[in-house]
């Protein structure tokens, strides 16, 4: 087979060789470095396919003894050449036929080398036959003469095929010789040569160069362009480390190892972040960190170790890998043997990654579970740790009390420890709510709060120790009973420290229900029957009256029987209670009971005296209730008589508050009958015995009422103008003198009526409307009286006014409306009489100020005084124009002139009357809004007159037929 050597051919070949003296270089500076592909293991080349055709097998002995023949038969130059070119690669490719055959043997490829030799000397610039002489060479254990082969390919071929591998060759020999200058320009122009098998390696071979010559800053770069390249950092699929192929990862562990030797050189781990790239930090930043850590622990350099992974920490606190790279400080740490750094760092992976922080609300299932695993020993660790330093602080601070500024700071210590343990044991509950050490963490985080002073918390700690977690579990915690009782103790201390009264009476309720569980669940506890009456008493405080008895009667039936102080406070309660839901028999029972065993000067006596009054009271509190629902007043008036007849009967054990009370509801029942002497004997007896009362004032006003049953409205006034002169209730003193008005008004003293409604006007300005309506009676009282100037300033008062409620533009409205009828009535009063132009002057004065007043009437917009104000409009157009028609003529004109004066009155008169016509025209208009009252309707009847053709019409009545439906 004639052999053929095309230019594009040389691509297809295999470009590696591997000589002893790189592999023994390279052994001191990266022992796992892979060489890639050698000339040596340069695989046979191979034709493109062809069609598939069934040819003999030809030998290779039989075959080169056949090439060998026509090379003695040809003697053309250009043919010989090309089966002497034929004979060399059959050669090579039987030497390495034999050679796998028998992988023990040593080879001699001398007759291949001297084939290719022959044949270069007569084409020295042949890379092809140079990197085959390359290869033979190196096969053969020539290295020197390889390279040397390699080196004229470089020399006179730089577009050859082969030009990346003698590039990668002869750099490799230099990096052997330490010349890591020369060597790095040969790696480099391997990496110019693009994407060939040697790229990769050139790139690590490069950054060693680098490393070599001291430069760490750029072998760094060439390394992490490595790893990029490795773990495709450029493509959208990175490439995780562990799923490399075996070389690769190889590569990439030792680019990872050399790169923390170079960090290392450059400063440590704060110089890895200048090497982030524009978009961001690389997919596997961690392994760089990681990799700086390890080899610090490798070097015994523990805390440089342990800080470089929490570097890593503070940069990319949300990243997936920044827990174990903190779990790995923490094991450095320990490793160093640190202990007092070990708890700081613990501390702070259980703030950065505990159920807390932000990092577990992002985390999926997987990760919250690696995080439980260091979460759970540390966070107990930790809790316990504090809190034996707490209570050592406390006893500490209890020594030192004759040292204030030592006690002073180891309490303040302590508090903090505190409640540092007790966020460490809530995180740990939190996290692990299933734990079996929950109920006993629960307790200790209970006593944690208690000691810092965070009483509400411990509640809730406590009472989930004594209760909550039986009711899970079904399992009594062995710290419940202790649990329950410091609940009750911390909600008493809560409700006495609590300022705010809702919420002290919230903490009421806690401890009162507390105290009624712990009775209930440990009765034979010899704190129980204590803490029952205790909640007793708390539910009286409370007016929870009916749980009360409740209480207290349950306490009253305890077994061992309770002692004489405790008898007696049951009755008391049972007592109070029965009174409060109004049981007053069975209230009655229990203070006969304490009575019989009390002396007059125990502090209770009274107290029980006056109960036992108001028993009688609430009899007859409870006929008027009854009362209250009878509509009948004739079936009311006995049961009323009969409750009256209670109420002054308490008085007879003697002139109490109570009696007060009593005796001033019977006035009011008596008022209610309309007993009015009786009424007025029994104000009078209270005026006399309770003159300081309070309830004394108040009695003007029901003596108000019986003396208007009476009929003796002065009278009633005048108790009105005592209580509004001296009452101490601006209210009261405002609303009595009104009323008080209106009374002397009732009883026909108008004098009286008007002094009251002026010192109204003047003392309350507000409410503003009601003083507008006392300046209204003014007005109407000043209209009966006669008196029309005082009315006429009350008017303009009320006009003026500028209170922006309905009532009081109304008010306004009407006042102004009323002055703009005195205006009218005054033009309309005014003739036209010789000399007209004087007359007429003065009556169109007249005019505008009777316009003027009723455009401010139309100011207000009120429908019922607008109307009549259009009308009233209209009507002073019409009766100017009507007035001028029926003015005095002059004497002494003959008839010619006459009607020129006729004429001439009639155009005066014309723009008047029509004005009227369009004043009444735009008052009928209201129709279509809904307003028909009598000024629209009279000025319907004005427009008949002045326009009889359009508006007197007979109506019609048209009849529809119903065949249309």
């Amino acid at each position: 087979m004639k052999s053929v050597r095309p230019r594009h051919r040389y691509k297809q070949l295999a470009l590696a060789v591997c000589t002893a003296a790189s592999l023994a270089t390279l052994a001191g500076c990266a022992s796992q470095f892979d060489p890639g592909t050698t000339l040596a293991r340069l695989p046979v080349s191979k034709l493109p396919e062809e069609p598939s055709i069934e040819l003999p097998q030809v030998e290779l002995p039989a075959l080169i003894d056949s090439y060998e023949k026509a090379l003695a038969a040809n003697s053309d130059p250009k043919t010989r050449r090309q089966i002497q070119l034929r004979l060399a690669d059959l050669e090579m490719e039987r030497l390495e036929q034999l050679q796998a055959d028998n992988p023990a043997m040593a080879v001699a490829y001398g007759n291949a080398v001297r084939h290719y030799e022959e044949l270069l000397q007569t084409s020295a610039d042949d890379d092809y036959l140079s990197y085959r002489l390359a290869r033979a060479r190196a096969l053969d254990g020539n290295t020197g003469g390889s390279l040397q082969a390699l080196e004229t390919i470089v020399e006179t071929a730089p577009e050859s095929p082969f030009i990346a591998e003698a590039l990668f060759r002869r750099g490799e020999a230099a990096f052997g010789r330490k010349q890591y200058r020369a060597a790095e320009q040969d790696f480099a122009a391997v990496l110019a040569e693009g994407d060939t098998p040697f790229a990769r390696n050139a790139r690590y071979m490069l950054g060693w160069s680098q490393f070599k010559d001291a430069r760490y800053q750029d072998a760094s770069e060439t390394f992490l362009t490595l790893m990029d390249d490795l773990l495709g950092e450029t493509q959208p699929q990175k490439r995780p480390l562990e799923q490399l192929q075996q070389g690769e990862r190889r590569l990439a562990n030792d680019t990872l190892r050399v790169l923390a030797l170079g960090f290392n050189y450059l400063g440590g781990a704060e110089v890895i972040a200048t090497f982030k790239p524009e978009t961001g930090p690389r997919s596997y930043h961690h392994l760089l960190y990681q990799g700086l850590g390890d080899w610090y622990a490798e070097s015994e350099r523990y805390r440089d170790g342990a800080q470089t992974f929490l570097t890593f920490v503070e940069r990319y606190p949300q990243s997936r890998e920044a827990p174990e790279m903190h779990v790995r400080a923490v094991d450095i740490l320990q490793q160093g043997n640190f202990p007092s750094e070990v708890l700081p760092a613990k501390r702070e992976f259980i703030t950065r990654y505990g159920i807390r922080s932000q990092y577990w609300q992002a985390a999926d299932d997987a990760q919250r579970g690696q995080l439980k695993t260091h979460l759970k020993p540390w966070l107990e660790e930790l809790a316990r740790f504090d809190h034996a330093r707490a209570q050592a602080l406390a006893k500490e601070a209890a020594s030192a009390a004759k040292q204030p500024r030592v006690a002073d700071k180891a309490l303040r210590e302590s508090g903090e420890a505190f409640l540092a343990a007790a966020s460490l044991y809530g995180e740990f509950i939190e996290t692990f709510p299933q734990d079996e050490k929950a109920p006993e963490l629960t307790f200790l985080l209970a006593e944690s709060l208690s000691e810092a002073g965070q009483y509400v918390l411990a509640f809730k700690a406590y009472h989930r120790v004594a209760w909550e977690f039986a009711e899970e579990t079904g399992t009594v915690p062995p710290q419940a009973t202790e649990a329950g009782y410091a609940a009750i103790l911390i909600a008493d201390q809560v409700h006495k420290r609590e300022k705010n009264p809702e919420q002290a009476s919230l903490w009421l309720d806690r401890k009162i229900e507390t105290g009624l569980r712990f009775a209930d669940t440990w009765p034979q506890d010899n704190r129980a029957l204590a803490v029952q009456l205790d909640a007793a008493h708390n539910l009286f405080e409370q007016y929870r009256h009916q749980e009360t008895i409740a209480a207290a009667e349950k306490a009253a039936a305890w077994q061992p029987a309770p002692n004489a102080a405790q008898r007696r406070s049951i009755l008391l309660l049972l007592g109070h209670s029965y009174f409060e839901v109004d049981d007053f028999p069975a209230a009655e029972n229990a203070y006969t009971q304490l009575l019989s065993g009390m002396a007059s000067t125990d502090p209770e006596y009274l107290n029980t005296r006056d109960r036992l009054q108001s028993s009688i009271y609430k009899q007859a509190e409870l006929i008027l209730k009854e009362v209250e629902l009878t509509s009948d007043s004739l079936a009311f008036a006995a049961p009323t008589e009969e409750a009256i007849a209670l109420l002054l009967r308490v008085r007879q054990s003697g002139r109490s508050a109570i009696a007060a009370t009593a005796q001033y509801d019977a006035i009011t029942q008596l008022v209610r009958l309309q007993h009015w002497p009786e009424a007025q004997a029994e104000l009078a007896d209270f005026r006399q015995y309770y003159p300081d009362h309070k309830l004394t004032p108040t009695l003007a006003a029901k003596a108000v009422a019986i003396y208007q049953g009476m009929d003796m409205p002065e009278a009633a006034a005048d108790e009105l103008m005592a209580l509004a002169n001296h009452d101490s209730d601006p209210e009261v003193r405002r609303s009595s003198l009104y009323l008080a008005a209106e009374q002397y008004e009732q009883a026909g003293n108008t004098a009286k009526a008007v002094d009251a409604y002026r010192q109204y006007t003047r003392q309350w300005r507000e409410p503003a409307l009601q003083n507008l309506e006392a300046q209204y009676q003014l007005v109407s009282l000043y209209a009966k009286a006669g008196n029309h100037n005082e009315r006429n300033l009350w008017l303009k008062s009320l006009s003026g006014n500028k209170v922006s409620e309905p009532r009081g533009r109304y008010l306004a409205a009407f006042a102004q409306s009323e002055l703009a009828e005195q205006s009218y009535a005054h033009f309309e009063r005014l003739t036209l009489t010789l000399p007209l132009k004087q007359s007429l002057k003065n009556k169109k004065q007249a005019m505008e100020s009777t316009v003027a007043d009723y455009k401010k009437v139309l100011d207000f917009g009120i429908a019922e005084f607008t109307t009549a104000a259009n009308f009233r409009l209209a009507e002073v157009y019409r009766q100017l124009s009507r007035d001028l028609m029926d003015s005095q003529r002059p004497n002494g004109l003959n008839p010619l002139e006459l009607e020129q004066y006729e004429i001439l009155l009639e155009e005066q008169a014309f723009p008047f009357e029509e004005k009227a016509i369009e004043l009444h025209e735009a008052n009928i208009q209201r129709t279509a809004d809904g307003v028909y009252d009598k000024w629209v309707k009279s000025s319907f009847s004005s427009l008949e007159n002045l326009l009889p053709a359009r508006y007197r019409k007979p109506e019609s009545t048209e009849e529809w037929s119903d065949e249309a439906y």
